[in-house]
């Protein structure tokens, strides 16, 4: 029995399950006011912009850019474009400054000064005196005038009082303070003031001054004295001078210790 085939157009109806074919896509798209062949996305871009208006310039330019690019740069250039975007959200940290913890030490000391006094004498006398008549005296006859030679017999002596604190003289003092301020009026003022017991003690000793000499009786005595007290001012004065030498001095006692 032979069949006989139908017509193209008066085919039946296709099954429910057969894919439409393109002519019957771009039916259905046009309808949609979709484009056929437009990704998905941008498909929706144009459903969007029909019922906004105001966005049909945006998504239009939108389409066009993603027809001119193939997908894989097109997505490529999105994914940049995202990480640009994380980029510019990072903003730069500002510089940073302050200040540390600030910390307050108070630490004090004790001053100690001690004091030397010195205690100038001298004595002298004559040896070995020789006299003879003389004349040409301004202050008195030929008769009182005479010719003296011998030796003048110089001494010379210095007392000293060496002054000290004490540390009764602190009784505020922890027994920690006391010791370091005993330490130090042992081992530091005291052996300076008796650096100034030593400088005074070069006035001590005994200087032998001849002379020979044309002076009237009664003025020998004050000729004597004269001389003496001559070798007596420059011997006080260099000891004074060694002693001024060695000042100002004072010694600072560290007070910060504890017990």
């Amino acid at each position: 029995m032979r069949r006989r085939r139908l017509a193209l157009e008066q085919k039946g109806p296709e099954p429910r399950g057969h894919a439409p074919d393109l002519d019957e896509q771009a039916d259905i798209a046009a309808a949609s006011g979709q484009s056929v062949g437009m990704p998905l996305f941008l498909n929706q871009i144009d459903a969007a912009a029909a019922l906004d208006p105001t966005l049909e310039d945006e998504f239009a330019s939108t389409a066009e850019e993603a027809q001119e690019q193939p997908p894989i740069d097109r997505m490529t250039q999105e994914g940049a474009q995202a990480a640009g975007d994380l980029n510019q959200d990072a903003a730069p940290l500002p510089e940073v400054s302050g200040t540390g913890i600030e910390t307050e030490l108070s630490a004090y000391s004790l001053t100690l000064r001690g004091r030397t006094d010195a205690t100038f004498s001298s004595s002298f006398r004559t040896r070995n005196v020789r006299t003879s008549a003389a004349t040409g005296c301004d202050n008195c006859a030929d008769s009182e005038c005479v010719h003296v030679t011998g030796i003048l017999e110089s001494t010379f002596r210095v007392a000293t009082t060496v002054t000290l604190p004490s540390v009764s003289d602190f009784p505020d003092l922890t027994p920690c303070q006391r010791q370091r301020v005993r330490d130090g009026i042992t081992n530091v003022l005291a052996p300076h003031e008796q650096q100034h017991v030593a400088a005074f003690r070069t006035y001590n000793g005994t200087v032998a001054t001849p002379f020979d000499l044309t002076v009237c009786r009664t003025e020998f005595d004050a000729r004597m004295q004269d001389l003496h007290d001559s070798i007596d001012s420059p011997r006080q004065s260099a000891a004074r001078a060694a002693s001024d030498a060695l000042d100002p001095f004072q010694f600072d006692v560290d007070l910060d210790c504890q017990d």
